[in-house]
């Protein structure tokens, strides 16, 4: 759930739907982590 939280914290601004986030570097490379260990099911269009 929180994968999916953070690729919305991440897209959303810049859809229009929200203000931008500063997401640190290490966050952003345990996002990329997690996607690639197979936890997708809460991303958009998913």
């Amino acid at each position: 759930m929180l994968v999916g939280d953070l690729q919305r914290v991440i897209e959303y601004p810049k859809l229009g739907f929200a203000v931008e986030q500063d997401v640190p570097g290490e966050v952003y490379d345990a996002y990329e982590r997690l996607l690639r260990a197979g936890f997708d099911s809460r991303l958009i269009g998913s």
